[in-house]
């Protein structure tokens, strides 16, 4: 992975959400989330309604249940949901270069929700919070993890909170 530093022209408050649980794709191809994925996003939703504010951008994977998960958060939060930006520096397989871009594009945001898929997220929250070992981050489906990003680059994020 490239090391490169991008310093921001402000704090970066980002928001790193895995998508909830979907249906086997046996059930159906586009795997939209489960009726317990739907349940447990919103639960989450509502226990960061106060925390979450205005974001800036949110940006979604390509897939149904990325889309889904970010629409039920930006339900919460006032975000329009015609607002979603999907981009496939979020997908599954996505290199963490790909998103570090899609950050660099978007950094005179300041507030910015981002969902995605593992492993791709769990490596993007991991290169941000550590400049030397890699952190394990077990994102389970509906996780969240807030950065406080002061540059773009290993070891450039502090974590606020992982749920």
């Amino acid at each position: 992975m490239q090391h490169y530093a991008i310093l921001l022209p402000r704090l970066m408050d980002l928001w790193l959400v895995r998508h909830g649980e979907a249906v086997s794709a046996t059930v159906d191809l586009a795997r939209p989330l489960s009726a317990e994925g739907e349940r447990a996003v919103s639960a989450v939703a509502l226990s960061l309604a106060g925390e979450m504010g205005r974001f800036d951008l949110v940006a979604a994977s390509r897939r149904r249940r990325a889309r889904q998960t970010a629409e039920i958060l930006v339900a919460a939060s006032g975000y329009l949901p015609d607002r979603i930006e999907e981009t496939e520096a979020l997908s599954p397989d996505a290199p963490p270069e790909r998103f570090l871009a899609f950050l660099e594009e978007n950094r005179d945001k300041e507030r910015v929700l981002c969902v995605g898929h593992l492993p791709s997220i769990a490596r993007i929250g991991s290169f941000l919070l550590s400049r030397y070992k890699p952190v394990d981050l077990a994102f389970h489906p509906a996780s969240v993890c807030r950065i406080r990003l002061s540059s773009i680059c290993p070891g450039g994020g502090e974590l606020v909170f992982f749920r």
